[in-house]
């Protein structure tokens, strides 16, 4: 089969070792930060995040440079964890760093959803734990969440 020996050929080519070796230890650089970062962040958040609703802090002017800033950091965070999904890295990681800078409708909601996650809850109070942190509240199931009717 011709067309397969050209791609085998081709794909050969494109992997050298140079790149092979670089799209690895960026993936490793990719991942230790987007680990440290995501530490940092759970680590500051206060035990009762997700007990209230978040005051809004905008001015009636519209949006500031920071906000601004912020959110073309997560949008080229989310870029780039999009394209980290098939190459090596952490693209999942990736894509919620940049959500978690971003400010958009229903971003809380979102980030309620993820969070309350069994798994992703206790990894986020392991964290917490040990780094001397109270553990988050936890908030009590509103009606018809908990599977009772």
């Amino acid at each position: 089969m011709p067309w397969l020996e050209r791609a085998w050929s081709t794909l050969d080519a494109f992997l050298s070792p140079p790149l092979v070796i670089g799209l690895s230890v960026f993936s490793l650089v990719t991942c230790v930060v987007s680990l440290v970062v995501a530490s940092w962040a759970v680590r500051r958040l206060p035990a009762d995040y997700l007990l209230h609703e978040p005051e809004l802090a905008r001015g009636s002017q519209g949006p500031s440079l920071v906000l601004i800033a912020r959110n073309l950091a997560g949008g080229v965070l989310v870029l780039l964890g999009l394209v980290l999904i098939p190459l090596p890295g952490q693209g999942v990681l990736t894509i919620l760093a940049g959500l978690a800078l971003m400010d958009f409708r229903g971003k809380r909601r979102v980030e309620h959803w993820l969070m309350l996650r069994p798994a992703v809850f206790a990894a986020i109070n392991l964290s917490r734990v040990r780094a001397g942190r109270p553990r988050l509240a936890l908030p009590a199931p509103r009606a018809g969440e908990d599977g009772a009717s």
